[in-house]
């Protein structure tokens, strides 16, 4: 045998002798637990209140509030219930594999004479129970413990150990805001170039209607991506814990604000003041920290009146109308449902009662999107829709009318007029060329 091999397997079998040393002989009587009891009878439903105390740091104290958690001590914010919820869950859970019957200064060598953490449970009921924490076996798969005062060591998860070590920073809720992008009722939101007030549409809670600065419909895609991100985004340092000299950070007039009416769950308001290499400072106003948010953040709030408003020809499907009239030049027709149901040609008279392709004409107004919407066009812009190329009128079932009025090409550009919205709609040559009939043929099956 070579001399190298020879060191690692004495080097071995010396390690396998301090194991065996340390956890079965060492420990006189030690117990082996075949039952694998439970540490703690209580459920997490049953807490109130957390209290884990560590080396060298204040106290971290954590109370319930409502279905989620609140940190108490050593500052008050809102905590992580999704960790608070897994410590629970873990203690709750935990069964002892083993249990220790210490002598001397075993203590010191189980992480126990000085606990990595002591965890104090209040319950419901008053009663309280302690988890003192030491340190991990040699297997690394369960830490020592000790419950409730009791002298004997037991050993449970190492899940517990972890979950039950967090430090503030991850026991604190990390979000920005704290909200769901579902609770939000209304918001608004300030930006350098953009004052905006939007509301949640009573009648269908997937709908957005802008107030501010002009009344219009929202583009339900761009603010529900708005609202996710704000619910999403995480912060990425706290910075100072009590929020003094606000003006240091920007925040006296932040340069961005979004504030949210939850509706029942009350408001909420995020604050971004100035930036600092690639992050912002930025408050919660209901926190009195302030704490640093990345740039991409900042980014996503600043969005401009075009990218949140509404910006499609025809929102409404093809069931919703019962006729079509048609203007282009010296052509014309009408068309719409008959007595049977069927689509079919009103006139010319030559035509009527041929079935008609109606998708030609409700397909492009659906599918086209403004390229950009002027609130105040001019003069001249305004002349070429008064007097159209294309004039289509959608008859409802209730008799109201959509009225669109499309003017010849300006260069490249295409402007629409639109009898229920607001501005001017500047479209793409394509949904013009798709909408420029010439014969009956054109739209005839």
């Amino acid at each position: 045998m070579k001399k190298s091999t020879l060191v690692v397997v004495l080097l071995a079998l010396a390690l396998g002798g301090f194991v065996y040393w340390h956890e079965f002989k060492r420990t006189p009587p030690a117990q082996v637990n075949t039952t694998n009891p439970v540490v703690f009878h209580f459920q997490p439903e049953d807490v109130t209140s957390i209290t884990i105390a560590q080396p060298d740091t204040p106290p971290v104290v954590v109370d319930r509030e409502g279905s989620g958690w609140q940190v108490a001590q050593p500052v008050q914010t809102r905590a992580n219930t999704d960790t608070i919820t897994s410590l629970l869950n873990d203690v709750t859970l935990a069964h002892s594999s083993r249990t220790l019957r210490p002598t001397g200064n075993e203590l010191a060598d189980y992480g126990l004479a000085t606990p990595a953490a002591t965890l104090d449970f209040k319950l419901k009921d008053g009663k309280t129970h302690t988890l003192k924490i030491g340190s991990l076996d040699f297997s690394g798969n369960s830490a020592y413990a000790q419950a409730d005062g009791s002298k004997d060591v037991i050993l449970v998860p190492q899940s517990v150990r972890e979950d039950g070590t967090k430090t503030l920073a991850d026991l604190r809720d990390k979000s920005v805001l704290g909200i769901s992008s579902d609770e939000v009722q209304s918001f608004h939101l300030k930006t350098p170039s953009l004052d905006l007030d939007a509301r949640r549409s009573v009648k269908n809670p997937e709908a957005w209607n802008i107030q501010k600065p002009l009344p219009m419909i929202g583009d339900s895609t761009a603010i529900s991506q708005l609202l996710d991100n704000v619910s999403n985004a995480k912060l990425a340092k706290v910075v100072n814990e009590t929020g003094p000299d606000l003006a240091r950070y920007g925040l006296t007039r932040p340069a961005v604000s979004l504030e949210v009416n939850l509706g029942p769950g009350g408001q909420r308001s995020l604050d971004l003041g100035s930036k600092t290499g690639d992050q912002y400072y930025a408050r919660d106003t209901s926190r009195n920290m302030v704490f640093l948010v990345p740039a991409s953040l900042e980014k996503q709030l600043d969005q401009t009146l075009f990218a949140l408003r509404d910006k499609r020809l025809l929102r409404e499907l093809p069931d919703s109308f019962t006729r079509i009239d048609y203007h282009a030049g010296a052509f014309q027709f009408s068309c719409g449902v008959d007595k049977s149901g069927k689509w079919t040609m009103f006139a010319p008279a030559a035509d009527k009662g041929k079935a008609v392709e109606n998708w030609k004409v409700f397909d492009p107004l659906s599918s086209a999107n403004a390229l950009a919407i002027l609130d105040s066009p001019s003069p001249a812009l305004m002349a070429e829709v008064a007097h159209p190329v294309i004039e289509i009128d959608l008859t409802r079932k209730d008799g109201t009318k959509k009225i669109f009025r499309i003017s010849k090409p300006v260069g490249k550009d295409v402007y629409v007029w639109v009898n229920d919205a607001s501005g001017l709609y500047r479209i793409d040559k394509q949904t013009y060329d798709s909408l420029l009939f010439k014969t009956p043929a054109d739209i005839l099956q």
